[in-house]
């Protein structure tokens, strides 16, 4: 091989190298709000249909509490509804997470105790939900995901009212109005640090991190509304129904570690030149201080989707398989449930 052709050989690598996406490249903070943006936006249908699991029980009305026998039920169910992926991996990809085993639909889980109590004198039933991740099992997690910690708290009610109470041939149906609340999020911590570049209108310079604690959080608070139509055959209970859920949602991400500007201390004025740039220049500034950086961007909307089930009566058992589908972003869900049910 001759030298000319060395040399060209080493400056096509060269080239295609220096091109690649990322490579070797800092990211800008103009380029972290834009991805934090880019994930509340497509977090805004995904959190209020993830809200509504939990309570998704097969009869659509359970009955009168003062009779005989008192209508309740007790359980737990578990689930999870998908988002996609592309959004959130942007952002993830910029907080140096390892999203490479990331499939296309990245599911988002739920957990919680349920409990649902009939009505008296007239025709409704009303239901309620929790769910929470202690700090231990958040930090056995972690552990089993190679560092990867999980939080997640979630609450909410219902009640249905029955405009069909159902009998040998008719099916049960019902209009219920409910209320939730849920937040959860992925954190880790990175080793050795981050950087991220700014542009103050005359020199580049640099936002360091150092050994940072960093992830991606979310919450939502929903009003959902539902019809549900439901009808028992022995030992079998079909059920479907369709809901709408207005969320009041928000999304973002967060870096703990103390904050260097150009291998200093960020002071004051160089905090408020960084909002003023970024005002300036479209995008919505970070939360930074020398301690930290955060973003969160709200997003308010519907969600509408519609569900179908099946439970298994086993005496007092019950046992519930759920499937959703979100209208709104094409999505989906699944959740199992075991109750004790009068």
């Amino acid at each position: 091989m001759t030298i000319s052709v060395k040399k060209a050989l080493a400056l096509t690598i060269l080239t295609a190298a220096l091109a690649m996406p990322g490579f070797s490249q800092v990211p800008k903070i103009g380029d972290l709000q834009n991805g934090a943006e880019s994930m509340s936006k497509a977090l805004s249908a995904a959190l209020p249909f993830n809200s509504t699991l939990g309570l998704n029980w097969s009869d659509a009305y359970i009955g009168q509490l003062l009779g005989v026998p008192p209508h309740f039920g007790v359980g737990v169910s578990a689930g999870a509804t998908t988002v996609k992926a592309d959004e959130m991996k942007a952002l993830l990809d910029i907080l140096k997470f390892d999203t490479g085993a990331f499939p296309a639909l990245v599911p988002l889980p739920a957990a919680m105790a349920e409990a649902r109590i009939g009505g008296f004198l007239l025709p409704f039933d009303i239901g309620i939900k929790g769910g929470y991740i202690p700090p231990e099992v958040g930090k056995t997690i972690k552990d089993a995901t190679g560092g990867l910690n999980l939080d997640y708290l979630a609450a909410g009610a219902d009640i249905r009212f029955a405009l069909l109470k159902g009998g040998l041939l008719l099916p049960r149906v019902s209009l219920g109005v409910g209320v939730n609340y849920m937040k959860g999020g992925l954190g880790t911590t990175i080793s050795g640090g981050q950087s991220f570049t700014f542009n103050d209108g005359a020199n580049d310079h640099t936002i360091t991190t150092t050994d940072p604690e960093l992830g991606i959080s979310w919450e939502t608070t929903t009003v959902d509304l539902k019809a549900q139509i439901s009808k028992g055959f022995l030992i079998f209970t079909p059920y479907a129904g369709l809901g709408a859920s207005y969320g009041i949602s928000k999304a973002g991400y967060y870096i703990q570690s103390k904050i260097k500007y150009d291998g200093n201390d960020i002071t004051d004025t160089q905090l408020q030149t960084i909002k003023n740039t970024l005002t300036q220049a479209g995008i919505t500034p970070p939360d930074i201080s020398a301690t930290g950086i955060s973003s969160y961007f709200a997003n308010n909307g519907w969600a509408f989707r519609a569900f179908a089930g099946l439970s298994l009566n086993i005496l007092v058992l019950r046992v519930d398989l759920t499937g959703l589908y979100n209208l709104s972003n094409n999505s989906y869900g699944g959740s199992v449930g075991v109750r004790f049910q009068l």
